[in-house]
């Protein structure tokens, strides 16, 4: 029988967790910046926006997945299979969803919960990296640095002191398909938030002072990624992976050059183009009135005009026919490092979610195949990490291992290659297909605790599938994914001529000396000029590599860029999201299913990603070898 989470059960059931305080939450009336609020209680109100045609009735859950779990498997974008799969089924989310949009085209998603002393106010723009033009990489990250420490009203810095003062904290975040700011504050200090983005959508206001202080900070930011251990075959990574196809192939962080050269009015045109309000959602989640909020928003949002740039034209993306390969020497590591990558359909793809089952049953937990295999059993890694990244436009699967000091290369990438062949032809059996439903369950739910993940949430899934209520039936689409669906997608997607395999060296290790290439282009180092030797490529296979010869099955389908509008990036250097993400305060991070860590000493998770409990450490056989005060933005 299908369990629900109604309305408020969903926050009973994360409060039993720990995960939620409960408070009674109030509404600012009031405009700010000036603190004093009328404290309007929430709760039901006459002016409500009703959401008919667009989401739930005002007071009514939106229930995006709320049907049987025979039913699910029908649901738009589930994986369509005959089995019907297991009997369980999974958490059925009700969250509330109303949605409003401006004359101005302003998106706007209500989700009121009357339990929460908190409000979350997220703004998402439908801009990122992939829409930064040739000659001006680096410039989308530029823009989130300068309109998260300032706005057309406040010199830099003075939002973070605002906010802080008020008890809350603010959160900005460049992707490769979007760029989302985040304000959270106690429930009382609505208006504070929803005028301060407000006021940074109108314009920025950077002096050149501060501007040039952003540039030279992206530079040292660049520098710093590279300069990391491992950091160079992360972004050596997406540039083979998606050769040629220049909205993701290109650094987020920005070429050296670009910086260097980064202009005032660069900053400005972007934002001119990419950050009106018809480029953007605005999601509000937490203790708020409806019908109050909807005129707050009315009252700030309503005057600013629309801005007229063309949305993202997507590119034709390049079929990958052969494997590729790149060897990278880092000085900064102390053992080798091996990084798969496959470009797959994005999200809206009805394969989407059964590849992220996949990257959960290969990754997520030390019970899963690979951490099991390499970390438990055989002691060649110390850690695992596999990932799908969520981008519109073809999107990125990444297998990071990290070795352990005495593990030979090559025999490590026989034994992971093992794992996802026997994945394409015998599939998962069905205890793994469970444990892993489970696993992604537990950390999706908790990565809608607070209100602020909420918000970012439903903006992101009405921006990128067009529906905030999407985000409902998001676990009904992961349990309608069967055995079969899972070995077919890892057959079609994950075969060796579609893959690219990096491999990081320290210096000294023998077994690197690929010949160089110059087919896919070297990494620039943080001058600007080509470093002679960071990175080696070669197009044959590195050495010590096992390469298949044959992918099993059909072999590689191609991967369907998205249609839709572009999004905003940035350059995490972890492989598989590349995202930058910047953050004032305790900014929570959302919980990206299909993403894992694991291992012995494995490295800290990046933002977003939340690795599950282990359940175990069962071994796998080896496979034949054939709100505080905020503090002051990081930049990560």
């Amino acid at each position: 029988m299908s369990r629900t989470l109604p309305r408020r059960a969903l926050t009973a059931a994360l409060a039993a967790l720990g995960l939620l305080c409960a408070g009674a939450p109030h509404l600012a009336a009031a405009a700010p910046p000036s603190g004093k609020s009328a404290g309007v209680a929430a709760g039901k109100s006459a002016g409500a926006p009703s959401g008919k045609g667009a989401g739930a009735p005002a007071g009514k859950a939106a229930r995006g997945g709320g049907a049987p779990i025979r039913k699910a498997a029908h649901t738009a974008g589930a994986p369509r299979s005959a089995a019907a799969g297991p009997a369980e089924a999974p958490l059925d989310l009700a969250l509330p969803v109303e949605r409003v949009t401006l004359k101005n085209g302003l998106r706007v998603v209500l989700s009121p919960d009357e339990s929460s002393p908190t409000v979350a106010v997220a703004v998402t723009y439908d801009a990122g990296s992939r829409d930064e033009p040739s000659g001006r990489s680096g410039v989308a990250r530029l823009v989130m640095d300068t309109m998260a420490r300032s706005s057309r009203s406040l010199p830099a810095g003075e939002p973070q002191r605002l906010v802080a003062e008020r008890g809350g904290e603010l959160h900005a975040e460049a992707d490769v398909d979007r760029t989302a700011y985040t304000a959270v504050l106690p429930a009382n200090e609505l208006a504070l938030a929803l005028w301060l983005e407000a006021d940074r959508m109108r314009a920025p206001a950077p002096s050149a002072e501060g501007f040039e202080a952003q540039r030279r900070g992206a530079l040292e930011r660049r520098g710093a990624v590279l300069g990391a251990a491992h950091g160079q075959g992360a972004i050596r990574l997406r540039e083979l992976v998606f050769q040629g196809y220049w909205p993701h192939e290109h650094p987020a962080l920005g070429e050296a050059d670009d910086l260097a050269g980064a202009e005032l009015s660069w900053v400005r045109d972007f934002h001119a183009a990419h950050h009106g309000p018809n480029r953007a959602v605005l999601a509000i989640a937490g203790g708020f009135d409806a019908g109050a909020a909807m005129a707050l928003v009315h009252e700030y949002f309503d005057g600013i005009p629309a801005v007229s740039a063309a949305p993202f034209k997507d590119a034709p993306f390049p079929e990958q026919t052969s494997q590729r390969t790149g060897v990278v020497r880092d000085s900064a590591a102390r053992a080798p490092s091996i990084l798969y990558g496959w470009a797959v359909p994005p999200p809206e793809h009805p394969d989407h979610h059964a590849l992220a089952l996949a990257a959960s049953l290969l990754g997520r937990g030390e019970s899963s195949r690979l951490p099991a295999l390499l970390v438990g059993n055989k002691a060649v890694a110390r850690s695992v990490r596999v990932a799908i990244d969520g981008h519109r436009g073809p999107d990125l699967f990444s297998i990071d291992v990290r070795l352990a000091e005495d593990a030979r290369v090559g025999d490590v990438e026989k034994l992971i290659e093992g794992e996802i062949r026997a994945l394409a032809t015998a599939g998962p059996s069905q205890a793994e297909l469970t444990r892993a439903r489970r696993l992604l369950q537990s950390a999706f739910v908790a990565g809608l605790a607070d209100a602020s993940a909420r918000a970012r949430a439903l903006g992101e899934h009405e921006l990128v599938f067009g529906d905030a209520a999407h985000l409902n039936g998001e676990l009904a689409r992961y349990f309608a994914v069967t055995r079969e669906d899972v070995q077919r997608v890892a057959r079609e997607h994950l075969g060796p001529t579609r893959r690219t395999i990096v491999e990081t060296y320290p210096p000294g290790v023998p077994g690197a000396a690929s010949p160089l290439r110059a087919s896919a282009g070297a990494l620039r180092a943080g001058g600007g000029a080509r470093a002679a030797a960071p990175a080696q490529d070669a197009d044959v296979a590195a050495p010590g590599k096992g390469a298949e010869k044959a992918a099993p099955g059909k072999g590689a389908g191609k991967a369907a860029p998205s249609k839709g509008t572009g999004k905003g990036a940035s350059g995490k250097a972890a492989s598989g999201k590349g995202a930058d993400k910047a953050a004032s305060g305790r900014g929570a991070d959302k919980a990206a299913p299909g993403k894992a860590a694991s291992g012995k000493g494995a490295d800290k998770a990046a933002p977003g990603e939340r690795p599950a409990k282990a359940h175990g450490a069962a071994s796998r056989p080896a496979p034949d070898p054939a709100p505080t005060k905020p503090a002051k933005p990081t930049k990560k």
